[in-house]
């Protein structure tokens, strides 16, 4: 039933023994569908922490406490790493007890990506230089994390040295991919670390030498989140389980494409991220000069299938701004009433639009608690008929349709009473701060606009709905001072005889 209960639930989740195999899912549309080629998704984004980085950094830390390495005296773990792989060993460490992590970045990393890892608990230590360095680097951020991680108190796993790495896939991802598609004839991920290239990798020829791994690296000079260009792969010569004795095909994978491909996937209902796009371009790429070679005939299986698998490591969510920057805008749906964006951005609340009656008792207060009427019509009918000791903001509004149906006219209204309805403005600014205000407009609309934006700043401000209706009586709703006594009827408004 797939359920974990009692004090281990959540070590229990996270061990892929005790859970059910990991999605491997066909693809229902590609160009090599007419070649007799199947590809299929391993969907490891589908892992308890959504990414592929998280079985390493679990088996990596569950050998360090087999070994020792790890124990009571551990304090802090330690990694160069920006992304999947930190945020896992973050939480694998927390549920299991092992210490704090902190997480050796690049100081080019986004603002948002040090949020990311802040959110789950990591403590960050920024470094210059490359962005992508090597563990022979002397002036980088993974020799810096292995030298720290040697101090007492300290760990570091390692991961583009260590071959706990790769033995995360050979334990659990190669033995799963190949009980799921035992005639795969094609296996494809992108090198980062190359640790689930070369565990997976190592599986798979272990049952079947005739399986082709391809390795994809990024396009030289150019950047995808995770994998890394060929001359800035981890040397082999420093991992027990070196890539290069394990991938057969290398190819490589702009960032465009990388991007285009992961929404064409996502789109198409598998949620992946850039690098997922990186292994399956990678994977065409091969395809592509196999069926140029004449070559695809000898990668058929018995029932004449070419049966593809790659690997599909993250989810696309935390680098959504950089699809945009990546690909053509023309290839996301346009935003209607775009000029919206950026203004009206403050709360609305009902009770902030009070009747005429309401309103009228609150201009009719006693002074200390009398409000000051912030009247939006245009000037002209101000200057007709208004309630006394009105301030008059002409909006040229009178023949405007409402704001919230005419989303030109909203930008213009917000714009204007952003700029103008403020404490340092020298004719706003000491009549209506500090006190309580009523705003009246023709309909009510532009006064609900105007609430909004005096309230974020500060202003107790209410819209008086539907406007006060100066073309009928207007003894209803004016509110009668003390020194109108003698004319209650009509001296709550100024009045220039247009309307007697």
């Amino acid at each position: 039933m797939n359920v974990f209960r009692g004090t281990n639930a959540l070590k229990d989740f996270y061990d892929p023994e005790k859970c059910p195999p990991l999605p491997l899912v066909e693809l229902p549309d590609h160009p090599f569908q007419n070649d007799g080629v199947e590809i299929f998704a391993k969907m490891l984004t589908l892992l308890p922490a959504a990414n592929v980085k998280s079985l390493p950094a679990l088996n990596m830390l569950l050998r360090a406490v087999e070994s020792g390495e790890i124990n009571e005296h551990t304090k802090r773990i330690i990694e160069w790493s920006s992304g999947n792989t930190a945020i896992s060993l973050a939480i694998i460490s927390r549920i299991y007890g092992l210490g704090d992590v902190s997480a050796y970045i690049s100081n080019k990393n986004s603002e948002a990506k040090m949020q990311l890892l802040r959110f789950f608990g990591l403590e960050l230590s920024l470094f210059g230089g490359p962005a992508q360095v090597n563990p022979d680097d002397l002036d980088g951020g993974i020799h810096a994390a292995i030298s720290d991680g040697a101090k007492e108190g300290c760990y570091n796993p390692s991961q583009y040295t260590s071959a706990r790495n790769p033995e995360a896939h050979i334990r659990w991802t190669g033995p799963q991919l190949y009980k799921q598609l035992p005639d795969i004839s094609v296996f494809a991920a992108g090198l980062g670390t190359a640790g689930t290239i070369t565990g997976i990798g190592t599986y798979l020829k272990s049952v079947n030498p005739r399986i082709i791994n391809v390795g994809v690296f990024t396009a030289p000079g150019d950047k995808v989140p995770g994998p890394r260009p060929i001359d800035l792969a981890p040397p082999p010569a420093e991992m027990d389980l070196p890539w290069k004795d394990v991938i057969d095909e290398a190819e490589f994978a702009s960032s465009l494409d990388s991007y285009q491909a992961s929404v064409d996937l996502c789109r198409q209902g598998l949620l992946v991220g850039p690098s997922s796009g990186l292994a399956l371009t990678g994977l065409y790429h091969f395809l592509e000069k196999a069926k140029a070679n004449g070559a695809l005939d000898k990668l058929r299986g018995p029932d004449g299938k070419i049966k593809c698998a790659f690997i599909c490591c993250d989810q696309p969510f935390q680098y959504i701004g950089e699809y945009f920057e990546k690909l053509p805008l023309n290839l996301f749906p346009k935003i209607v009433n775009e000029e919206l964006i950026g203004v009206d951005q403050y709360p609305y609340g009902s009770s902030w639009t009070i009747s005429r009656e309401e309103a009228c008792q609150k201009i009719s207060a006693a002074p200390s608690d009398r409000a000051t009427v912030l009247d939006l019509r245009d000037s002209a009918d101000f200057n007709a008929v208004r309630i006394a000791g009105s301030i008059n903001f002409d909006l040229h509004g009178r023949d405007e349709p409402n704001p919230f149906t005419s989303p030109p006219v909203l930008r213009r209204q917000w714009l204007e009473f952003d700029h103008r309805l403020c404490a340092d403005d020298p004719e706003f600014g000491p009549k209506l701060f500090g006190r309580i205000v009523v705003i009246n407009s023709y309909s009510g609309h532009s006064a609900v606009v105007a609430s909004s934006v005096l309230r974020k700043k500060g202003v107790e401000a209410y819209a008086v709905q539907d406007g006060f209706d100066f073309a009928g009586e207007p003894s209803q709703y004016a509110p009668v001072s003390t020194a109108d006594q003698v004319q209650p009827k009509m001296d709550a408004f100024s009045n220039t005889g247009v309307r007697q």
